[in-house]
């Protein structure tokens, strides 16, 4: 059965993931009990969004809708659009990610996003 959400009838709440040094919050737009694959809208507010770390159980897929950060490990200042996917397969290490600016970027895991955390 379809469903169907507007975005501006879910509340922004707090992510349970632990590995976030900002103000970052949350959307859940869908979830699989069984898999523990996530769809999630996140915000993040201006400055340095996240602990370097993994998800060893699941693929991470990020699409752009709005915003700019500074990519590690070059920080080449990149534009957040709509047009723009990002790839983290699983157990590959990435975060120290660092907004310019307020960005909305919606993520999907293809399994639980549990993080492993490298300092």
């Amino acid at each position: 059965m379809f469903q169907f959400l507007n975005f501006d009838e879910i509340e922004w709440e707090d992510p349970p993931r632990g590995y976030y040094l900002a103000d970052v919050k949350q959307k859940i737009l869908w979830e699989d009990p069984e898999s523990g694959a996530t769809l999630a809208l996140l915000k993040f507010p201006k400055g340095v969004a996240d602990k370097i770390h993994s998800h060893p159980e699941a693929n991470q897929i990020t699409i752009g809708l709005k915003g700019a950060v500074l990519m590690p490990p070059d920080n080449v200042l990149t534009k957040v659009e709509p047009n723009m996917v990002v790839t983290a397969p699983k157990g590959e290490k990435h975060g120290a990610t660092d907004f310019t600016e307020e960005s909305i970027i919606l993520f999907f895991w293809d399994g639980p996003p549990k993080p492993e955390i490298h300092e």
